[in-house]
């Protein structure tokens, strides 16, 4: 599914808001158009509720390269498994 949501944002920004048909027939071609703007209702939805706070994360989240933020590695302490020491009493 994220693959068509890559697809449909790669369509929307190259055929606008509301050319469901066009992103149907010339980029998510495995979708009709009516299933293409109930994605779209469901991912403007999403932007708008993003706004206000933040909920758990969807394929609706999925941005163009331009939006998306970097994100620092974690220590490499938490990747290898290692414990930390709260000294507390055992």
């Amino acid at each position: 599914m994220a693959f068509c949501h890559r697809l449909f944002l790669i369509g929307l920004d190259k055929y606008g808001k509301g050319d469901w048909r066009s992103i149907s027939r010339n980029v998510v071609v495995t979708r009709t158009p009516t299933q293409v703007a109930s994605h779209a209702q469901k991912y403007y939805l999403r932007q708008q509720s993003m706004k206000k706070e933040r909920k758990r994360s969807s394929i609706h989240d999925i941005t163009t390269a331009v939006d998306t933020k970097m994100v620092p590695p974690q220590n490499s302490l938490q990747n290898q498994g290692a414990y930390q020491n709260f000294n507390f009493p055992m």
